[in-house]
């Protein structure tokens, strides 16, 4: 069963149009700069703008456009896993990235970077089932933090204080009550201000609410720590010396410490504790790890 979303979550920003079997949502900053009437008529992603050449990645197919107003980054939603090979493209709700706006406008209010939701649409097709598209806003001063990472690794001093900032950003989050479902180094920019903090990306399925208990915060944390192993910025926890660069440790202890104390935790206790969760984690995926000798 779908629940409409309440228009007051969008009013100040974003307007509801339908037609015909599709329902768009689009900001009303960038309504000018976008075919609106093509998009309602069931124009494909590549049409609501020029495209641009690019190198962003993701699951499935990306698309960088220009308008007026600026570039979008554009996709459609697409399942992954058992679902995703027999409902790739279809789902039962039609309000889901509209609530992926929804969010992103909770954060922005908050004072933490997202891109702006520019239009989200869903068109129905058979059995109620809907197909999905998103279009954000693109920041073309920021850089993949992965990226960013693995230019910066022969640099201690970058490093670090790239670790420190990316502990005080997921603080941040985790303070003004963003559950993040996919919270890894992929889904992280680093904008050119280098005092300001890191712009968090892909909020579909997300939720905005109280300040997340440790509960939730040390899985959350665990999960980005995997991301690093899996991408090759962290080396594999046990792993022998000779694998772990020089600036691993250092880079750890300023994250923690941008992080800050949980719930009367050193940052010590803190790294220990994501550590330990890291490797269940990880054996949970069935991964292989050696453990260090007593």
């Amino acid at each position: 069963m779908t629940t409409p979303l309440p228009p007051s979550l969008l009013e100040q920003t974003h307007e509801v149009v339908q037609a015909d079997g599709v329902l768009l949502v689009v900001h009303r900053d960038w309504r000018e700069s976008l075919p609106v009437d093509e998009l309602l008529a069931g124009a494909p992603l590549t049409a609501w703008g020029t495209p641009v050449e690019h190198d962003l990645r993701g699951r499935d197919e990306i698309h960088v456009l220009d308008t007026p107003r600026g570039q979008l980054v554009a996709k459609a939603y697409r399942r992954g896993g058992i679902v995703g090979g027999v409902l790739r493209q279809w789902y039962a709700d039609p309000w889901r990235p509209a609530r992926e706006a929804v969010v992103a406008e909770g954060l922005r209010a908050r004072g933490c970077p997202t891109p702006e939701v520019v239009a989200a649409r869903a068109t129905r097709g058979a059995a109620g089932l809907h197909r999905l598209e998103i279009a954000t806003a693109r920041l073309t001063d920021a850089r993949d933090l992965l990226d960013v990472l693995r230019d910066a690794r022969e640099d201690a001093v970058a490093t670090t204080a790239l670790a420190r900032r990316t502990g005080r950003t997921l603080r941040r989050l985790h303070d003004v009550g963003l559950h993040h479902r996919d919270l890894q180094v992929k889904n992280l920019l680093v904008p050119a201000d280098p005092d300001g903090p890191l712009v968090i990306l892909d909020l579909d399925r997300c939720h905005l609410g109280e300040p997340l208990p440790a509960a939730r915060r040390l899985p959350s944390l665990a999960r980005f720590a995997r991301s690093l192993v899996k991408n090759g910025v962290l080396p594999r926890p046990g792993a022998p010396a000779e694998e772990r660069e020089a600036w691993v440790p250092r880079a750890a202890a300023a994250f923690a410490a941008g992080y800050g104390p949980l719930e009367g935790a050193g940052r010590g206790a803190l790294l220990r504790e994501i550590t330990r969760r890291l490797r269940r984690m990880l054996r949970t995926h069935g991964v292989l790890w050696k453990e260090p000798e007593a």
